[in-house]
Parts: structure tokens; C-alpha cells; sequence
């Protein structure tokens, strides 16, 4: 019965904590979509999240693979010399990074507080700019409730189940 009541606290623990993680999705003026996507974390508390030591000021992992910066070359918040910062009430991103790898330019620009512009971004490689356009984050999926919800049914399950008793 212990080991039962263990494994239901371990199997609680073990769901992720409510960390925002978000998408990004880059469009060219042109009208395609860039080969380009991207992720990042947040602490879920922050209301101005910033990559300042990621971790420190509410970012927790960032991560945008654009063009030929993708896998182990990809713009991170790691060993790349950027800055990020994600306003959680705007639900806006910028970004301007140098690629530590590559050595390629990203900028990503919100959009001015109570306009109806969209957020930019610029691509630039060796000098020349490659590609202009828009970015969007969407928020990533969320787990499952009724995964979030299994422990939860497992302990009640084992509170009514019919006790023995010796005899």
C-alpha cells in the first residue's frame, strides 16, 4: 500500500510546473513562410520576461532555427550575444541576436504598444539582408487535462478501495 501512495506522489511530480512555452512562426513581405521557427520558455510568472542570464530575469530557454542556423548552429540564448524579451500582457516578442556559430543577424521587433502593426523581423548574412517580414507566437499546446488529472484519480481510487482486515 506505501509503495502504491509513492508511486501516485511520484507519478503527481512528475507533471511538468506551468512553465509558458511559445511558438514562433516567421512570414516574408513576399507572402510565403520563412523556413524559420522557434521556441522559448518562460518561468510562468513573469510579466516582463528578459533572457538576462536566461533564468534570471523570467526566460528560460530560447531557441530560433532560421534558414541554415538550425540544430547546433540555431540563435539561442546560450552562447549567442543576444537579448530577448517577451511581454506577457502584449503577448509580443523582440529579439536582435548575432549567431555565435554563423554569424548571422536576427532582429525581431514588437509592434509599438496600441498600434496595429505587426511584429517585424530582419535576416541578414555577411552583410546583405536576406529576409523581411512578420512573426507570430502562439502559445505551445498544453498537456493534457486528463493527464494532469491521473494522480488526482489514482489516490482517491486508493482512499474507496475496500480495506482487509485480519481476522
Amino acid at each position: 500500500m506505501r509503495f502504491l501512495h509513492t508511486l501516485v506522489v511520484l507519478c503527481a511530480l512528475s507533471v511538468p510546473l506551468s512553465a509558458d512555452t511559445f511558438d514562433i512562426t516567421f512570414f516574408t513581405f513576399s507572402g510565403g513562410i520563412y523556413p524559420g521557427s522557434g521556441t522559448f520558455t518562460t518561468d510562468g510568472m513573469c510579466l516582463v520576461c528578459n533572457s538576462g542570464g536566461l533564468g534570471q530575469g523570467g526566460m528560460l530557454s530560447f531557441t530560433i532555427n532560421f534558414d541554415r542556423d538550425t540544430g547546433p548552429d540555431a540563435f539561442d540564448g546560450i552562447d549567442d550575444v543576444s537579448a530577448a524579451t517577451y511581454f506577457r500582457i502584449e503577448n509580443t516578442l523582440g529579439y536582435h541576436g548575432v549567431n555565435s556559430e554563423t554569424g548571422d543577424l536576427l532582429f525581431m521587433d514588437p509592434p509599438a504598444i496600441g498600434t496595429m502593426f505587426p511584429a517585424t523581423f530582419a535576416f541578414t548574412r555577411d552583410g546583405s539582408l536576406l529576409a523581411t517580414g512578420t512573426f507570430a507566437i502562439t502559445p505551445a499546446p498544453e498537456p493534457r487535462t486528463l493527464f494532469l488529472l491521473l494522480p488526482v484519480v489514482a489516490l482517491v481510487g486508493l482512499r474507496w478501495r475496500p480495506q482487509r482486515h485480519r481476522v
